[in-house]
């Protein structure tokens, strides 16, 4: 393979939607494709990587036999025609040889050589006339994602690595593709990845929110970067100009690594929050909590001292898991959380799927359809309503954690206040059937133009308010938030945000409630003295902005403007 010095140099902008620098070698991942670690090998390795490889095509090939077996007993002749398929595809000596011969000239680790191989072959197909044989390329893709499961292995690699390790630009993986999902977010997080480059979505859209939250450097928008850039090619990931620069040259990368430098202690200067207290100059409180996704996730909340989770969103605990979470499970989750925060609040959210986040459960749920425009269909509270069955579970599930912490139920996108009367009525229910006692507050997410200019009333039958400053500024914007073509026109600025919002702090103070803001807007340093004096309890944000928030508030003097 040609040196990097040999190779021609690009360089391309595009939207920086997480901040940070990282210089890496590029992964492409097409659509739905797990990301895998890409790695060169010494010679004193390739006999275990051989070893692994034939492993998890052995593990691949019972797993399809035991699956086999089963589906006999059932008569489903169809799904073991294409097991029968899949086995031969997995236990084709020629795919074994031919990884194994990659791992061995290459010097490359199993996963990279297997997926380089399934390419081959991919485009051996793609080649055919024929077009059954043709499409038999994607009995080749799900044949080989089964080994390469068995290659990863359940346990994730490192999971918080840091901004020095990140550096490593002999292990620093960043992956480019299309689209990725709130899961494959997730996913690259937990296996380690230094950075994502994306060619479609927006700056707030969930999955980028997502990487915002656990501090991984993304850009958005990159058109064309996938038609440039190969496998194994130095990139350096710029988010905080927006740009990526294909095959720098020594003095780039050089002059690059030091900025990492400076980056990384502005980082380390800011740690001195994080045992301070949540208060302007002159003392006045402002808590500042945590958006949480996964659990994961609090191992580095700890680190940065956060006043308590602000915003759960529990619906990546059912986008993750193959079938809907049943109580068990959710409680198992909830109460996690809630141990961690020794008695700190915890404010958990009511499954909210639709948007940006599709609903994995059609074949469960089948009247459920994503609808001509999913942001303003059946997802939220609409969704809970239409199938009680779900939002009972996950009510009873909530509640039974609530006897061990502090917990706060947020509905979301609220539009009237039976919505609001209805499900406190069904948690009431659920309450009695435990045999539980220990009262729950439930709040009114306000992300909806219309709940905010309801709000009044709303304030009445809500025990709280969480302001989700992303979809209200959505909705009120008429701009999709995932949407590139249109995100400028997704504007915080915008007068008429600020007027939704005071609606809402009016009303809650006037009803003697709490509120709060959940929103990325909170994330915002130039938003913090509005929000300060406009007597929000607590601004909840995503993790890797939460110091510097702290910095920004104690600085501030309170000026009430209500």
């Amino acid at each position: 393979m040609p040196s990097v010095q040999q190779k021609l140099r690009r360089e391309g902008k595009a939207t920086a939607s997480s901040s940070g620098i990282v210089i890496g070698h590029a992964q492409k991942l097409r659509h739905g494709r797990q990301p895998i670690p890409e790695r060169s090998i010494e010679p004193s390795e390739v006999r275990s990587e051989v070893t692994r490889l034939l492993a998890a095509i052995d593990a691949a090939r019972s797993e399809v036999d035991f699956e086999r077996s089963h589906l006999l007993k059932t008569g489903t002749n169809d799904m073991v025609i294409m097991l029968d398929v899949h086995r031969m595809l997995i236990a084709d000596p020629e795919l074994l040889n031919r990884a194994s011969n990659r791992i061995v000239e290459s010097q490359i680790n199993a996963e990279w050589a297997l997926r380089k191989e399934m390419d081959a072959i991919q485009q051996t197909f793609e080649q055919i006339e024929d077009e059954y044989l043709r499409n038999r390329k994607d009995d080749v893709e799900h044949a080989g994602k089964r080994i390469l499961r068995h290659l990863l292995g359940d346990q994730p690699a490192n999971m918080h690595a840091s901004l020095e390790e990140a550096k490593n630009i002999s292990n620093a993986i960043i992956y480019i593709g299309e689209d990725f999902s709130v899961s494959d977010m997730v996913m690259m997080w937990r296996r380690g990845v230094a950075g994502v480059v994306i060619e479609q979505g927006g700056v707030d859209a969930h999955n980028i929110i997502v990487a915002r939250g656990i501090g991984l450097p993304a850009l958005v928008g990159a058109v064309g970067i996938l038609r440039e850039i190969e496998d194994g090619d130095q990139l350096i990931l710029d988010a905080e100009q927006g740009i990526w620069i294909h095959n720098p040259t020594p003095e780039e990368a050089a002059a690059y690594a030091a900025t990492i430098d400076s980056f990384w202690q502005a980082q380390v200067e800011l740690e001195v929050y994080a045992a301070a207290v949540s208060q302007s100059l002159d003392g006045h409180p402002l808590k500042l909590m945590a958006n949480i996704e996964f659990p994961e996730e609090l191992d580095v909340a700890e680190q940065v001292g956060i006043d308590g989770i602000g915003l759960y969103r529990s619906e990546f605990l059912f986008l993750n898991a193959p079938e809907i979470p049943d109580e068990a499970q959710q409680f198992e989750q909830y109460v996690s959380l809630v141990r961690r925060m020794a008695g700190k609040p915890v404010t958990m959210r009511l499954l909210d799927v639709g948007g940006d986040k599709p609903w994995h459960y059609h074949r469960l749920t089948s009247n459920i359809e994503g609808g001509a425009n999913p942001a303003m269909g059946l997802r939220g509270v609409r969704l809970l309503l239409r199938w009680p069955d779900i939002l009972r579970t996950q009510l009873r599930a909530m509640l039974r954690a609530a006897e061990e912490g502090e917990v706060h139920i947020l509905i979301p996108m609220v539009t009237n206040c039976d919505e609001v009367n209805r499900v406190r009525e069904i948690a009431l229910q659920c309450r009695e059937e435990l045999g539980l006692t220990k009262p729950v507050s439930i709040g009114t997410m306000i992300e909806v133009p219309a709940s905010a200019l309801i709000a009044d009333d709303l304030a009445k039958v809500s025990d709280f308010f969480s302001i989700g400053t992303n979809d209200l500024m959505q909705y009120t914007l008429a701009t999709d938030r995932t949407d590139d073509e249109v995100a400028g026109l997704y504007q915080s600025g915008h007068p008429a945000i600020l007027r939704l919002i005071k609606l809402a702090a009016e009303a809650a103070k006037k009803e003697g409630i709490p509120i709060s803001v959940c929103g990325e807007l909170s994330a915002k340093p130039e938003w913090t003295e509005t929000l300060l004096n406009l007597d929000m309890d607590a601004l909840s944000m995503s993790l890797n902005k939460l110091l510097l928030i702290r910095r920004q508030l104690s600085q501030l003097k309170y000026n009430p403007t209500l």
